[in-house]
């Protein structure tokens, strides 16, 4: 019979039984709530680790976009770009093309010479502007490798080939823009995104601001691309993390960040049930120890305080991995990780390589074992104030290798925080810029010296007196002497640009000896030279006085005979001087170099081989060329502007055509010849809007002439100036002006002369050829007077040669006149050309030219140059058939 329990022993049961209970309710109750602690933790070390995963991925975008805005500022600010494109796409290896556009944004330079030609589309990228804006700008991702074989990227997941469209707008020297556009590969992103986040733990995503994407790293997930609840937090802020359900029932944990600089999104996602596998697992596994512990409470007691124990140190070490993992650590960068004293705790290899010092020698180190000496305390005094401030850092460094090598490296420093967003660490990245700093050096060597002369070009003079202008040492006097080579184009036409080049070489080399250290000798291009002078002191008599001298002693030194490649030459040359001082000299360094530019015309007009001075005389007459040039940029739309017509006739005397002449009614200086403005219209650019006036108006008298039979045969020939024949719209300006007009293009004679072919014959008549399978027809005028070279009358389609008045004016006097007429007409007749004489006032000067063959006349004898109301009047009967009868 078994003993009754006592009070005593159910008491103890009772207490047994209670403490059982509130030890099963406290043990439930705690694992409960670390289980819970645990999963809130491990969340949030997962989107610790998507937000660390975005910011390393928008630095690695920004360091690359970067390099890509550079080189293609480069290139866009590069005049010899056409040669060297290749060159730049080295810099940026993410790169497959750099092309440069012309108008209507068609590639007229690419490094890919498939793209030429190919016209871009703006409106698709961003930010969008209708004008030129100096920033990187992103277009929809498109199909293909390139520009050349583009493709609308229709099915976004599914594309085999594609790239990135970007451009950016250069600003130029003379105020206009540039836009290089560029083929970014975006293999190079997700392959950097594939590295870090493999596809079973999620995907990283390129956007476009507009939400289009760009680049993903895992195909497999469903697409979410720019979703309502990534959109609606981006409207809040520019980085932030959230639990976003995917298409498939799943649910990601989802971290952004705005480029600080570009128009892009890094968006990453974790697998949410990926990102607590590890969790559920260690919670399966507390869960069997607590049920066992509930069996054996003494037994297990131990057991179960040093399980959780365990997880707590496996949730300490994973939020350190972490915060150390904040970059893609074994990458192409050195990477170095430093505690919040600067310590160094690891180095990756690159680091190693770069800088020469192995992991051991490195940890335990601070960052200064690199120092290189070339920075200066306020240099890392400011480091540190922005990294405290922002949490990161970005720029160049000088450091120093093991081997004492110093080298130039592009730094970036993040800071990581801890859970309480107490700086644990600092990451920081470095790259080795040695080869770009160096390409850089190079392309600043061709930006802003002539690569001829090693003397300094356009852009750096200007920035030299600009500073000169603008700075203190206005007040201490200064001088711009412009330099040109007399009848230098005569030596490149006979001996050849190559004993040209050797000129231009020793002309530089003879103007350096001539000025003292600290004055620049530029090369403007051609063979014009500039000598900027400074601290003059402040007397200006005096200053004037030293730069004449100066002035005279370089002319005496280009004076001296040359030795090039064994041939002697004999050169002089054509100075300007404009002085500049406080409260004197002109404002601007537009201004002086206007002056200095009528100084050089001044002592050609003088005779060449001359020094002069800028006075006021010339400033009158500077004053009256802008005033002239001003009122003529308003005679076209005021109506100032009039066309007279000069008769040409045939042999029987019946006018044929006319040439159409400009002039200008000026309201204060009456009526005004072609030879009072036609230059400064060259000069200024006016020009091209005023030859299309003229073209626009011959053609409708054209038009007006073919409705009616009597005039229907009637041709009219318009002069087409140098600058307009290179303009390079002219071919489609004159068929819309033709098309608009309804004239008929056989009856347009455009007349040319050979100061529009000398530059570039090919571009030339490449145009005019355009033109003629149109009908339009061309002469070349004033035939004989320029360098009259017979490969113009074998490569341009040509109809017509113009004698010049000078030849027929002395046709009865001088028998080398009358031999060149004579020579001009035979070679005409030859080449099946007609011929055209000018200048015909006599009927003397008429018979000459009849008898031996010339057809054709325009001058006095036949009519004055008239309004088209006088010409009307005597296009009704041969008006010259008395001049026919006196020769007959």
């Amino acid at each position: 019979m078994l003993p009754e329990s006592t009070p005593s022993s159910g008491k103890r049961r009772t207490i047994f039984l209670v403490a059982v209970s509130l030890v099963l309710l406290a043990v439930t109750i705690t694992t409960g709530s670390v289980l819970w602690r645990l999963h809130s933790e491990a969340l949030s070390r997962q989107f610790e680790l998507a937000s660390l995963t975005a910011r390393a991925m928008e630095d690695h975008l920004t360091q690359s976009l970067t390099v890509v805005e550079r080189t293609l500022t480069l290139a866009g600010s590069d005049r010899n770009a056409s040669q060297r494109l290749s060159f730049y796409l080295q810099q940026a290896p993410y790169l497959r093309s750099i092309a440069i556009s012309g108008p209507s944004d068609r590639i007229i330079l690419s490094s890919n010479a498939a793209n030429l030609g190919r016209q871009i589309a703006r409106d698709g990228f961003m930010p969008q502007s209708s004008a030129p804006v100096a920033i990187l700008r992103s277009g929809p991702l498109m199909g293909g490798r390139d520009f050349a074989d583009q493709a609308p990227a229709t099915s976004q997941d599914k594309l085999d080939i594609s790239f990135i469209p970007l451009v950016l707008d250069v600003p130029q020297d003379d105020a206009s823009w540039r836009s290089v556009f560029a083929a970014l590969n975006p293999d190079y992103f997700l392959n950097f995104y594939s590295s870090h986040i493999s596809p079973q733990q999620g995907e990283v995503s390129l956007l476009r601001y507009d939400g289009s994407v760009l680049a993903r790293s895992n195909d497999s997930l469903p697409t979410t691309g720019y979703s309502a609840m990534l959109q609606s937090r981006l409207a809040q802020s520019e980085a932030d993390r959230f639990e976003e359900p995917l298409g498939d029932g799943r649910l990601a944990l989802t971290a952004y960040r705005a480029s600080r600089a570009y128009p892009f999104i890094i968006v990453v996602r974790l697998d949410r049930e990926l990102a607590l596998g590890k969790w559920r697992q260690e919670a399966n596994i507390a869960v069997l120890v607590v049920g066992l512990s509930l069996l054996v409470l003494l037994g297990l007691a131990t057991v179960y305080y040093l399980r959780f124990e365990r997880l707590e140190r496996i949730r300490q070490q994973d939020e350190e991995q972490l915060r150390i993992a904040a970059a893609a650590f074994e990458s192409q960068e050195g990477i170095f990780v430093t505690d919040a004293s600067s310590r160094i705790l690891r180095v990756n290899r690159a680091f190693t390589h770069i800088t020469g010092y192995s992991e051991q020698e490195a940890i335990g180190q601070t960052p200064q074992l690199l120092s290189s000496g070339k920075h200066l305390p306020p240099f890392y005094m400011s480091m540190w104030q922005q990294l405290l401030a922002t949490g990161f850092w970005c720029g160049e460094v000088w450091n120093r290798r093991k081997n004492g090598d110093i080298f130039p490296e592009w730094l970036t420093i993040t800071a990581v925080k801890s859970a309480t967003d107490v700086t644990s660490h600092y990451v920081a990245t470095l790259t080795d810029i040695t080869q770009r700093k160096r390409a850089e050096d190079e392309i600043r060597q061709l930006a802003f010296y002539d690569p001829l002369t090693r003397l300094p070009n356009r852009r750096l003079l200007l920035e030299r007196l600009h500073r000169a202008l603008g700075g203190s040492d206005r007040r201490d006097g200064g001088a711009l002497l412009f330099i040109d080579l007399d009848n230098f184009k005569t030596l490149n036409d006979t001996l050849g640009h190559d004993m040209g080049d050797l000129l231009l070489q020793e002309v530089g080399r003879r103007l350096s000896r001539c000025v003292r250290d600290g004055d620049t000798v530029a090369r403007l291009g051609g063979d014009e030279f500039v000598i900027l002078l400074q601290h003059l002191g402040k007397d200006k008599h005096e200053a004037a006085g030293y730069a004449q001298r100066l002035g005279e002693r370089c002319r005496k030194a280009l004076n001296e005979t040359y030795d090039l490649a064994g041939h002697p030459y004999h050169s002089t040359p054509s100075i300007g001087i404009a002085m500049f001082a406080d409260g004197h000299g002109p404002h601007t360094s537009d201004e002086l170099m206007k002056r200095a530019d009528l100084a050089l015309y001044s002592a050609k007009a003088a005779g060449r081989n001359a020094v002069h001075l800028f006075d006021l005389q010339m400033q009158s007459s500077l004053s009256e060329r802008a005033g002239l040039e001003s009122a003529l940029r308003q005679a076209v739309a005021q109506k100032q502007l009039q066309l007279h017509f000069q008769p040409q006739v045939n042999h029987l005397g019946v006018i044929c055509g006319a040439e159409v002449l400009l002039r200008w009614q000026h309201p204060i200086l009456g009526m005004l010849a072609p030879d009072r403005f036609i230059t400064l219209a060259e000069e200024s650019g006016l020009i091209v809007p005023i030859g299309q006036w003229v073209l626009e108006q011959a053609c409708r008298q054209l038009a007006s002439w073919c409705r009616q039979p009597a005039t229907a045969h009637l041709t009219l020939s318009v002069n087409v100036s140098a600058r307009q024949l290179r303009h390079p719209d002219f071919s489609a300006q004159v068929q819309t002006i033709l098309a608009t007009s309804g004239a008929n293009p056989h009856r347009l004679m455009l007349e040319i002369t050979e100061s529009c072919l000398v530059d570039d014959l090919h571009a030339s008549s490449n145009i005019m050829m355009a033109l003629r399978q149109q009908g339009v027809r061309f002469a070349l005028d004033d035939f004989g007077t320029g360098y009259s070279s017979l490969s113009y009358l074998k490569r341009l389609p040509l109809d017509q040669l113009k004698i010049d008045q000078s030849f027929v004016h002395g046709v009865l006097q001088d028998q080398n006149d009358a031999t060149i007429v004579r020579t001009i007409i035979s070679l005409a007749n030859s080449l099946n050309l007609t011929v055209l004489a000018e200048g015909v006032e006599s009927a003397a000067q008429h018979v000459f030219l009849a008898q031996h063959g010339c057809h054709c006349y325009q001058g006095y004898l036949f009519g004055h140059p008239q309004p088209i109301a006088a010409l009307q009047e005597k296009l009704v009967a041969p008006v010259c058939s008395e001049v026919f009868k006196l020769q007959a």
